[in-house]
């Protein structure tokens, strides 16, 4: 203020221009007060703890900030297990290595329980019953995998220490591939955690915006969408 003492201003102008100042400065307290609220209601949302990735993970798939058609979003942790966690061929309750459940690590456990609500993915591979009609076989597939989904949920709800919701989305059947003869992949156990969600947020749109968003980067997430009979369609398939 000292400054414009020294120009030799008029009382009134330099009323004016004090003024002025004082108002700017108040402004720029309350723009940075309000940019200070903002940050804190918005941070957790943003940097929310995720316990790290597990031994039984073999691709770990964070997708932040998905929103459904009304603009409500929700960030999704998508977990592919490795070559142990395979379904067994032509079974919904066993796995390759002929365990009849899987027996999470403690680290597992804390990812699970972090999640606000948890999917659990059901698929089946490209092999078909020899012999059957092919849509008659298809459909059977189709019902393993829903099978499958419900069997994880079983599993998952057994490592879970405290009530979290779970839903079971069935994917349906791989469509043939020239590879016939490994089909691992197509078996392994999938399930995506609900990280975050606004209140009324449509999780079915969310996920596959999600999907789409980062399926350039994640081949299991274009497989889902896009090589599963159940997962292409304009809504996904969810077990009651």
């Amino acid at each position: 203020m000292w400054i414009l003492e020294k120009l030799g201003l008029p009382p009134q102008q330099f009323s004016m221009v004090t003024r002025g100042w004082w108002m700017s400065t108040l402004a720029c307290v309350v723009a940075g007060t309000a940019l200070l609220v903002a940050t804190a209601v918005e941070l957790p949302r943003v940097v929310r703890f995720v316990p790290p990735q597990p031994p039984e993970i073999k691709h770990d798939i964070v997708m932040r900030n998905a929103k459904d058609s009304s603009g409500r979003s929700a960030t999704f942790r998508l977990m592919l297990f490795t070559d142990e966690f395979r379904w067994k061929l032509s079974s919904t309750a066993s796995l390759e290595d002929g365990r009849v459940e899987p027996e999470f690590t403690d680290a597992m456990k804390a990812v699970l329980n972090n999640a606000k609500e948890i999917i659990c993915v059901g698929a089946s591979s490209q092999e078909l019953p020899p012999g059957v009609p092919l849509e008659q076989a298809r459909a059977s597939e189709e019902r393993r995998a829903g099978r499958r989904a419900e069997q994880t949920a079983v599993w998952v709800r057994k490592a879970l220490s405290r009530a979290i919701p779970i839903r079971k989305l069935n994917v349906g059947h791989h469509a043939p591939t020239a590879h016939s003869s490994d089909t691992s992949d197509q078996r392994r156990m999938v399930i995506i955690l609900v990280l975050e969600r606004d209140d009324q947020t449509n999780l079915d749109q969310a996920l596959r915006a999600a999907m789409e968003r980062e399926s350039a980067r994640a081949p299991i997430l274009d497989a889902l969408l896009r090589e599963y009979s159940l997962g292409g369609g304009a809504n996904f398939t969810w077990v009651e």
